[in-house]
């Protein structure tokens, strides 16, 4: 969605410069809001990417490449605050959460869930705006495209399809391999904690634990060693990373 000029005369509107370069993720279920938020982004001049359900905010992340996110208290397929973990599987964006009851419960949460910042559902466009810009200011300014191109060994992944293949051999996955592949080869070889993979795959669900990780995992080494990749390593009490060919060996 392209940005909009500035408002007349109210000065609300008024596009600065580097908001000109800040491309907005919006994933929230109800419409009326993003339309108001869109709208509050374009008058700033920021670029404005929406999503309505937790699925296709994923698959914005991987095509768009936003630099922030404001995710919403609902969405059309799944409590919102399971969204944030998962959005930060895949790549470190910062992320403001609304929140229509934004008690002390609500927001640590959100905020335990991975998010950056709360504010009220019910927003003042001025401060929305306000802190959307500290955290971009925190993060060090709006991100960079990922790197394109194949993963080591051949592998490639393509979260938006959700789909997965080793030299053009397509891997047969279930849900959960897939997620764990996905936090695993984006990093490219960089090591992914237990506490991110424990968090972005089974959020909100504190019974999930290292052996259940290692089970699938363990599954998913097998697939991708039978397709004729390296297969993934374990880095002993820290977490799991990508092998490439002359590596340590998963174990």
């Amino acid at each position: 969605m392209s940005p909009r000029g500035p408002a007349d005369g109210t000065g609300r509107g008024t596009v600065r410069a580097a908001d000109a370069r800040i491309r907005v993720l919006v994933a929230d279920g109800d419409t009326g809001r993003v339309g108001e938020i869109v709208h509050v982004l374009g008058e700033a001049g920021m670029e404005a990417v929406t999503a309505y359900r937790g699925a296709s905010a994923l698959a914005r992340v991987a095509d768009e490449a936003p630099d922030l996110v404001i995710v919403g208290d609902r969405l059309g397929d799944g409590p919102a605050i399971e969204l944030i973990p998962r959005i930060l599987g895949r790549v470190r964006l910062p992320i403001l959460a609304l929140s229509a009851h934004p008690d002390d419960r609500v927001v640590v949460a959100l905020l335990d869930a991975g998010a950056d910042d709360v504010i009220n559902a019910a927003f003042r466009p001025p401060e929305l705006l306000a802190r959307l810009r500290a955290l971009l200011r925190r993060a060090g300014g709006p991100s960079q495209t990922p790197p394109a191109g194949p993963l080591p060994d051949g592998l490639m992944v393509d979260p938006g399809r959700r789909e997965a293949s080793v030299r053009e051999s397509r891997l047969v996955l279930t849900p959960t391999e897939f997620e764990l592949l996905v936090l695993i080869a984006l990093r490219r070889g960089d090591v992914v904690d237990h506490r991110t993979l424990l968090r972005a795959v089974w959020p909100g669900r504190p019974e999930a634990d290292a052996d259940l990780l290692r089970t699938h995992l363990t599954h998913l080494n097998a697939k991708l060693i039978g397709a004729g990749h390296p297969g993934l390593r374990n880095v002993r009490s820290t977490g799991y990373a990508l092998r490439v060919t002359g590596a340590q060996s998963f174990r």
